[in-house]
């Protein structure tokens, strides 16, 4: 026992193999398993080194051929799932297209073509406040601005059309939309009558927001209950003085909500954070139940941050507002005539009757660069999108390969005799560690880390684990 390095003492000493280590009479194989270990963990480190090395130089910009190979690789293997799921659905899938067809047609025939109409445009627009929600808050903190983009300028829109018209009776879609019509009221224009205008558009678009943040909700579960660890977990659990702002602040949002729970979940989703993505993350990596993570998720995002913003947006384009704005850039006859005939244009295409001709501004130098703004961040976001799916396969991949180094080593072991039993479940712990640790590239460990970390737990017997489990069950956080 004398030549015996320090990993297999530890393993030994941990598990209370003492005993059973000294009744084997040829020491050999456990001194050649050893060597095969500690060989195979340097490689693996290696390997891991060099994939992180090179996944941090992958990046749309700099090697687009790369990052295209990765993606038509995602979306082969995404659309194998997809077809195996099909195949294995196919009788319900049948059913419930059968059942939607069936649905369409019966409305088609039935309903008056006028209210069909009506009915199409409305789902056609209430579907397209959602979409921009799910686009705004999908993609892991690459989203679409949609707000910014889309919703904050239709709530401009028609506070604007508001104030013009001096009513409310004016369309917000479809055709005909934001013409004025009917005489002024008497009464000013407040806040809440537009608020009330927009609400169904802006409530939407909030409910888009939270279906967003459920995609990083499922994977991290699904990993959870795999037993695996998610690399956005395990790289919070692993900040240090080093780490960038970016990432210290991301760690302080874990710790928040670990802490908090619920009412954690809520606030961060009441306020403008681009980092909620680690909630859904979070929630999902420690099981917490679907209802409470999306409830809060939904009331701060649908209810509470998207009321708060929509109403902001009707204080900040109100007609007050506006010429205080204008007063303050009165000096600056250059940017003040800009603006001026900015809301002008606006308020001529309102006044405008229904028939009447309405001069197009379609191509004046602001419609020129809102609609070069919108063209660069969409293009950004689904550059993004691509860059950050390929870089996944691309890790995916690296996975598989350390995965068949290490079963090709496994295999390469010759285990026979009256001692394969012991020699065989030393073995195993240590390979099924090395396997746990092969999808994290952030974090490589030492040999002492290894050797500190190996545990025989999972490799007893059931009913010797059942005992364990018992005499130490760890105790469960009642917020997570």
């Amino acid at each position: 026992m004398d030549k015996m390095g320090k990993q297999f003492s530890q393993i030994i000493n941990k598990n209370n193999l003492r005993n059973k280590i000294n009744k084997i009479t040829n020491k050999d194989n456990l001194y050649a398993i050893e060597k095969n270990i500690e060989n195979l963990s340097e490689n693996i480190e290696n390997k891991k080194k060099l994939y992180k090395a090179e996944r941090s130089k992958l990046s749309i910009y700099r090697h687009p051929l790369l990052i295209s190979k990765y993606f038509c690789l995602y979306l082969i293997e995404a659309l194998q799932k997809i077809g195996r799921f099909i195949l294995s659905h196919l009788i319900a899938l049948t059913f419930l297209i059968l059942l939607i067809i069936s649905g369409v047609y019966f409305i088609e025939t039935n309903v008056e073509s006028d209210k069909l109409h009506v009915i199409r445009s409305t789902l056609i627009w209430y579907g397209y406040w959602i979409m921009l929600g799910v686009l705004s808050s999908i993609g892991l903190g690459t989203g679409l601005h949609t707000f910014v983009l889309f919703l904050g300028p239709h709530i401009a829109e028609v506070t604007a059309a508001a104030y013009t018209c001096g009513n409310l009776n004016f369309k917000v879609f479809g055709e005909g939309s934001f013409i004025c019509s009917g005489k002024p009221l008497s009464t000013p224009i407040s806040v809440l009558s537009i608020y009330s205008k927009i609400k169904m558009p802006s409530f939407l678009w909030g409910l888009g927001t939270a279906l967003g943040e459920l995609p990083p909700y499922f994977v991290s579960r699904a990993a959870s209950l795999t037993g695996q660890k998610d690399q956005t977990i395990s790289r919070f659990e692993n900040i240090n003085e080093n780490s960038s702002f970016a990432d210290k602040v991301q760690a302080f949002i874990f710790k928040f909500l670990r802490k908090m729970g619920f009412f954690g979940i809520l606030l961060c989703a009441s306020i403008p954070n681009p980092l909620f993505d680690i909630a859904g993350i979070l929630c999902g990596h420690f099981l917490i139940p679907f209802g409470t993570f999306f409830g809060a998720t939904f009331i701060g995002k649908a209810l509470i941050k998207n009321t708060i913003q929509s109403v902001f947006i009707i204080i900040v384009f109100s007609e007050t507002v506006i010429n205080y704005i204008l007063s303050l850039i009165s000096g600056y006859p250059t940017l003040y005539n800009f603006v001026k005939n900015a809301i002008e244009g606006q308020t001529k295409k309102f006044k405008a009757n229904s028939t009447g001709s309405v001069e197009d501004n379609g191509s004046g130098i602001i419609s020129i660069i809102w609609n070069t703004l919108i063209i660069t961040m969409i293009s950004y976001f689904v550059f993004s999108i691509i860059e950050s799916l390929a870089i996944s396969e691309f890790q995916k991949l690296k996975e598989k390969e350390l995965s068949i180094i290490v079963d090709e080593s496994k295999k390469k072991l010759n285990i026979k005799g009256p001692d394969m039993q012991v020699i065989t479940e030393v073995a195993d712990v240590a390979f099924n560690y090395i396997n746990s640790k092969l999808n994290n590239f952030d974090k490589t460990e030492s040999m002492e880390d290894l050797k500190s970390e190996i545990d025989m737990t999972n490799n007893r017997p059931k009913e010797q684990n059942n005992i364990t489990d018992k005499r130490s069950k760890p105790r469960k956080n009642n917020r997570f």
